[in-house]
């Protein structure tokens, strides 16, 4: 919810709309009446003035890097500024935003395939997908990028493909596009991610030996998963701060999620990375912050010492003193890490 007007007449709140990759403003009086605010699709911030009078909404979209524009009282907008192209003279790729059929044949997931600058459609490309895959997060926005980050196109500009599906359980699609991970994390969200490598598969332009994979957080979770789980899926993986047996995980989101190991100990057993050390073949990376408080480093040791007693060899990186995500100037680090490591062994 945004807020609502002074006399407490109306209420203004964010929905997708038709589009679930769109944030808009709406406003709903008392008797249910419902007006959108935002007139362009895009994803929207909005800030209403204390006096009910003005609405300040800033907005991107695909299309469009940042625009703000100033409501009054009766809806007439007045465009405040649009930003100038700030890539201008950046050789970049472009992103396509389509969508696939998820594992149950019938919901739409949004995907995003970025291809380099010179990109051509005769040659075969190694592709890298980014995934993040929990609740609480939407990788795909009708937003400037579409979601995705400046190094995504680094990589495109390497050769790569650089791909990303928003499979179910993530988040602004609705309570049953969401609930379908309840206690059972990683299962349904695989099936998402491997009906993506079956679209990737299926492009004629995808050199299907040369899939990577990296995640953070849920995404380590789900990166180091499918590297166990379905091993001749990806040949590289780099998995950061995962989530690697959710017994461990802090209890409010934990128990939202899967119950309580007494309730659900099948669906923790299922989910427990630690189960499935056996069957790596591909390179794997594993990183973590050594004060990480979310994700603690427990998780990430005892996946390590797990592969160790199953004379399976992985690669280990820690960040001392960071903590679940590497800030700062170490980030460049992190990122350089991240991305050669999947340029070296994706060959």
């Amino acid at each position: 919810m945004i807020g609502a007007n002074p006399a407490g007449t109306e209420v203004y709140f964010y929905a997708t709309g038709a589009n679930p990759t769109n944030t808009l403003a709406y406003k709903v009086d008392l008797k249910g009446k419902q007006t959108l605010i935002s007139k362009d699709e895009g994803t929207h911030t909005v800030a209403v003035s204390t006096d009910g009078n003005w609405i300040f909404d800033e907005f991107s979209s695909h299309s469009i890097q940042s625009k703000s524009l100033l409501y009054d009282k009766n809806g007439k907008a007045k465009t405040l500024l649009e930003s100038a192209d700030k890539y201008a003279g950046y050789t970049m790729g472009t992103a396509e935003i389509k969508t696939i059929k998820s594992a149950d044949g019938v919901t739409d997931l949004y995907t995003r395939l970025i291809k380099p600058s010179n990109f051509d459609p005769t040659k075969k490309y190694p592709v890298m997908v980014y995934v993040y895959g929990g609740p609480h997060a939407q990788m795909i926005t009708n937003s400037y990028l579409d979601g995705a980050n400046l190094w995504m196109y680094w990589m495109a500009e390497q050769g790569y493909l650089v791909f990303t599906v928003d499979n179910r359980g993530s988040e602004n699609r609705g309570v049953a596009f969401e609930k379908v991970i309840h206690k059972r994390l990683g299962v349904n969200e695989i099936e998402d991610q491997m009906k993506g490598v079956d679209y990737l598969k299926s492009l004629p332009y995808v050199d299907a030996n040369r899939l990577a994979i990296h995640g953070w957080s849920y995404g380590g979770f789900m990166t180091s998963s499918i590297m166990l789980r379905k091993p001749d899926a990806f040949k590289v993986g780099v998995a950061g701060g995962p989530v690697t047996d959710w017994k461990w995980y802090e209890i409010m989101y934990g128990e939202r999620y899967m119950d309580t190991p007494a309730e659900n100990q099948k669906g923790f057993d299922e989910a427990s990375v630690l189960n499935y050390v056996k069957d790596l073949k591909g390179k794997l990376l594993l990183i973590h912050g050594t004060s990480d408080d979310v994700v603690v480093e427990q998780h990430n040791l005892a996946l390590v010492k797990k592969f160790v007693e199953a004379q399976k060899q992985v690669d280990f990186f820690p960040y001392p003193m960071h903590k679940h995500n590497v800030l700062g100037k170490d980030r460049v680090h992190l990122m350089t890490k991240v991305l050669n490591y999947i340029i070296d062994n994706n060959k």
